[in-house]
């Protein structure tokens, strides 16, 4: 049986997991945004909305844990949803590059 802080980890650890796929999510839908249009674009926001509230749920599991206020902006701003983001858009761009290079490059040999 764990005790109701390793409950918490456990849930902070499931959140994290969630926030980590939702953010490649929307750093997919801004770097390959032509694809499937408005569609892709309603889900995009739905999803930062959604991640928004587990946001929310990961402040309050931290409280619980008796974190300082200010660290724990620091620890999820700063230290996960910053990072990931721009690290899953930074990924991204260059995948996309590397393909339009491929793909210009086979154009150019059938010429």
């Amino acid at each position: 049986m764990l005790t109701p802080e390793q409950n918490t980890i456990v849930y902070l650890m499931f959140l994290n997991g969630i926030l980590f796929l939702g953010l490649r999510f929307i750093a997919f839908s801004i770097v390959y945004y032509d694809i499937k249009g408005s569609k892709r674009i309603g889900y995009t926001l739905l999803t930062t909305v959604f991640l928004v509230a587990l946001i929310q749920q990961e402040y309050q599991a931290m409280i619980l844990l008796n974190f300082i206020d200010s660290n724990i902006r620091k620890i999820l701003i700063g230290g996960y949803v910053a990072p990931i983001f721009f690290l899953s858009l930074a990924y991204y761009r260059v995948k996309r590059f590397r393909f339009e290079k491929k793909s210009n490059k086979i154009e150019s040999h059938k010429n």
